[in-house]
């Protein structure tokens, strides 16, 4: 039984397996609406590619400024 908003209708006797069976798809709308989010949450930051680089032996600021600009662009994505 999907879920019914309209149960129980005003002013009608309650049955308890009425309401249990409601109140049971209503759970699972919300469980599979979260687990959903949850598995396209992920897909956020798809489009941020990696670096592919390997860390300089001395600090060097352009590869440092590679990492902010790569740190800021994963950021703008997971706030999508």
């Amino acid at each position: 039984m999907p879920y019914d908003p309209n149960i129980p209708a005003d002013h009608a006797p309650l049955s308890s397996a009425v309401m249990r069976a409601n109140l049971s798809a209503l759970n699972q709308d919300w469980i599979n609406g979260v687990n959903s989010a949850i598995a396209s949450s992920s897909n956020n930051s798809n489009a941020v590619a990696t670096l592919s680089e390997g860390a300089s032996g001395s600090y060097d600021p352009s590869q440092m400024q590679r990492v902010l600009d790569k740190i800021d662009e994963l950021i703008n994505a997971l706030r999508r």
